[in-house]
């Protein structure tokens, strides 16, 4: 039928393969580790298990808030927290501001059924010269 029309067969399977191939390179380009400073909005780190949101506040600021699911430990939290300003920055001497959802040593015998808010921190890049 794509014969009776004038577009051979073997040319039309090339076009379809090179589309698929496109698509395939567009969807990947979204990956939040690829440009770490890029990456905005809410965000999944398998490694941690854990749903963050990274947002850019000015050149060298950001600020993560760190999503408190009750099945993540507090560790793990702000141990991500210190990987993923790292990542961001690529380079160590960056500063964090703990903004929120710092718990305490004994939350837990304390208040067994708060919610603890999220774990929210402005992260400062040092500037690259």
């Amino acid at each position: 039928m794509l014969e009776s029309k004038g577009v051979s067969l073997s040319n039309f399977t090339t076009k379809v393969t090179l589309v698929v191939i496109c698509l395939f390179l567009v969807s990947c380009a979204n990956e939040p580790n690829a440009n770490p400073k890029l990456a905005t909005g809410s965000q999944w780190d398998f490694d941690h298990q854990l749903q963050y949101k990274q947002y850019k506040l000015s050149e060298n600021t950001y600020q993560l808030e760190v999503i408190n699911n009750n099945s993540v430990n507090f560790d793990r939290l702000s141990a991500f927290l210190l990987r993923r300003g790292y990542v961001i920055c690529g380079q160590y001497g960056y500063k964090f501001e703990v903004l929120k959802g710092v718990e305490g040593f004994d939350h837990l015998r304390a208040s067994p059924n708060l919610i603890m808010s999220n774990l929210t921190a402005k992260l400062e890049c040092p500037i690259s010269e």
